[in-house]
């Protein structure tokens, strides 16, 4: 059994409700501990299906599963992830329709990113073919909505992830190099991304300035910047943090066309708080919040050294008191 490839002759990304069902019949076959593949072609030779589904349906079928990263093949024997297990044992429908999202995922049509924009389907992005593919898996209107709009804040999630990950290492070496320029490469060694630990700290860098104060720093890369404003994400707890912790500023990155990025300069939480959500009710609390800050309201550079806060005497800098943590 060959890697397949989409039905190019359609120009149709999206496949038929026929073929998924084909998929989900073969992942049926499968044994938890795997098969080979000349045992698997004779099961669909012998798989009983009312003559709906030859084996080479089957085959494209089980073709269809490892696109979508549901089926490993170590060595000749070919194993069914626990997902694609799981996902066996949903009526037929419901196994379709999810395994059309894992395989979406995995291989997201180009139409995908123009035809989710903010959380709103634009029909008229979509490929007729591919509008006829989802027809026919889920005839209700509300059901297709809401199938691409789930894709599209999936895709739009891992973009975040990836461009907040480059964002992060860049303030990194920006702060290392600032530390170096100033002949303190010892405490350029001390520049930590301690969001590859915990994402619930409130901040993603921590970075000492010359004179050894330590900064936390919230890192926010985004590609609106050069519309003359900054607009991203920032969490109830990274609201929290910088607006109880002075040492808390937050960086934003800009990334440009040619996906460099380039430092916007970074502000302190006392100018993100007048843009902040209130609660109105106890039934309801905001956990996160879309911003859009005018790059005049950033500080250009970096905060190390430009945003040296002052203690009363004997009192400690760091956020929980007793030794500055290494965080």
């Amino acid at each position: 059994m060959n890697d397949g490839n989409h039905d190019q002759r359609s120009g149709r990304s999206t496949p038929t409700a026929y073929q998924l069902q084909a998929a989900v019949l073969a992942g049926r076959v499968l044994d938890a501990g795997g098969n080979t593949a000349a045992s698997l072609v004779v099961s669909y030779d012998q798989l009983a299906t009312g003559g709906l589904y030859r084996s080479q349906d089957l085959q494209a079928g089980h073709r269809l599963l490892q696109r979508a990263h549901l089926v490993t093949i170590d060595g000749s024997n070919h194993i069914p992830t626990p997902t694609l297990l799981r996902l066996c044992g949903l009526p037929d429908d419901v196994a379709a329709e999810l395994l059309l999202q894992e395989l979406l995922v995995v291989e997201p049509p180009l139409w995908l990113y123009a035809a989710v924009v903010d959380d709103e389907v634009r029909w008229e992005n979509v490929p007729q073919a591919d509008q006829e593919a989802l027809e026919q898996l889920l005839d209700d209107a509300a059901r297709r909505e809401a199938l691409l709009t789930s894709l599209g804040r999936t895709l739009d999630a891992q973009q975040l992830a990836v461009q907040g990950a480059r964002g992060e290492e860049y303030v990194v070496g920006l702060c290392k190099q600032y530390l170096i320029e100033r002949d303190r490469p010892d405490l350029a060694a001390a520049v930590n991304r301690v969001s590859l630990r915990s994402d619930q700290l409130g901040y993603d860098v921590t970075s000492p300035d010359t004179t050894g104060h330590r900064h936390r720093i919230e890192v926010k890369t985004t590609s609106s910047a050069s519309a003359g404003r900054v607009e991203f994400f920032l969490s109830r707890n990274e609201a929290a943090v910088g607006e109880r912790d002075p040492a808390w500023s937050m960086v934003a990155v800009r990334r440009n066309r040619d996906d460099s990025l380039e430092l916007v300069g970074w502000c302190s939480a006392v100018n993100l708080v007048p843009h902040l959500p209130r609660d109105v009710s106890a039934q309801g609390r905001w956990t996160s919040v879309r911003l859009s800050i005018a790059t005049t309201d950033f500080v250009p550079g970096l905060p190390l050294d430009g945003h040296i806060m002052t203690y009363p005497a004997g009192a400690d800098p760091s956020p929980a008191g007793g030794v500055e943590s290494p965080l």
